[in-house]
């Protein structure tokens, strides 16, 4: 069964939180977790975010968690876990990596299997069809160039993190978004800090507050 959770700020909200726990069956301590840290180039598990979602990890009652960067350790280490977590940071550099070291395939098996996924932010914007939005938005950050933007597509779902806190940085984001939406015929989700997305085999949920 499909146990994904799209998050744009992690577990933010007691709501998000309660969708994680119905992830794992109400009883996180039967898992051990994995954050892949890859997404942030320099700062990897050194990262605030990445410390602040290993503890929440363990308040929520996980047994263990580790950081798996597969940029330079062996993907194959995600088979130890049954909770995969796929942090923010940048999505180009997320994806080529993951593609790089096999963990896309691991993953995708992973999730087919019934493994809960969780992710915030460009974690979330991986699990999705592709890296369409991220291409037509920001093709800068493409610093690999890479022409193959599929992304692990375990969800059909495509989202855009941090809406409402963009609006205030970048006053040509809203017609952006809609110009997308309209020369793709993609509709998005488009998440504020407190939201997640819960998808399932069964149903596709927006989790608000």
């Amino acid at each position: 069964m499909k146990k994904l959770l799209l998050t744009a700020y992690g577990f933010s909200t007691d709501s998000i939180k309660n969708a994680a726990l119905d992830l794992v069956g109400g009883d996180f301590s039967l898992y051990d977790a994995c954050i892949i840290s890859t997404s942030w180039p320099i700062e990897k598990e050194n990262h605030p975010q990445m410390q602040q979602v290993k503890n929440e990890l363990l308040t929520l009652g996980v047994n263990k968690v580790d950081f798996l960067d597969v940029e330079y350790q062996n993907a194959q280490l995600l088979k130890n876990y049954q909770l995969v977590f796929l942090n923010g940071g940048y999505p180009f550099f997320l994806l080529y990596h993951l593609k790089k070291s096999g963990a896309d395939k691991i993953i995708i098996k992973m999730a087919a299997n019934g493994t809960p996924i969780i992710g915030l932010s460009a974690g979330s914007i991986v699990m999705g069809p592709d890296l369409s939005l991220m291409d037509y938005l920001y093709p800068e950050d493409n610093l690999f160039n890479v022409k193959n933007l599929t992304a692990l597509n375990l969800t059909a779902v495509r989202i855009f993190p941090h809406y409402k806190e963009m609006i205030t940085r970048d006053k040509t984001i809203t017609e952006n978004l809609l110009r997308y939406e309209k020369d793709f015929n993609q509709p998005l989700n488009r998440l504020n800090n407190h939201q997640a997305i819960l998808v399932t085999d069964n149903k596709t949920e927006i989790i608000n507050n």
